[in-house]
């Protein structure tokens, strides 16, 4: 994973990820910070960086990814890389992380299927 160094204040809630995550690869991992905000960072690098966004940029980013657009806009932009894995990037701060192409269709599959939301809940 290659990431910039944006991180936060540390966070007692749980990491989770797609269930269509079962290659061992890595995938994308979520969790709530309980105070409104959602970290997002990179199962193959637990302790390594996130993105620090909004529960509301975090919803639009999902809904977007569901809906199957290739015209992303908002905080969350994924980039898409031509061997087919994409760079995360939080628009506001540059930050960036970067996924396979196993990740994206885990956390794609998952997100179509209704998961990693409402993620306050989790």
């Amino acid at each position: 994973m290659t990431a910039s160094p944006v991180n936060s204040a540390p966070c007692s809630t749980q990491w989770t990820k797609s269930s269509f995550s079962t290659t061992g690869e890595g995938c994308v991992q979520v969790r709530a910070t309980g105070n409104g905000l959602i970290e997002i960072g990179d199962t193959k690098n637990p302790d390594g960086p996130v993105l620090t966004v909004t529960n509301a940029d975090w919803t639009a980013f999902l809904d977007q990814v569901a809906t199957g657009t290739s015209d992303y806009s908002g905080r969350l932009v994924p980039v898409f890389q031509p061997d087919g894995g994409f760079i995360l990037r939080d628009t506001a701060t540059q930050a960036t992380l970067v996924f396979t192409r196993a990740e994206w269709d885990a956390f794609h599959t998952g997100v179509v299927h209704g998961e990693l939301r409402p993620l306050a809940a989790l």
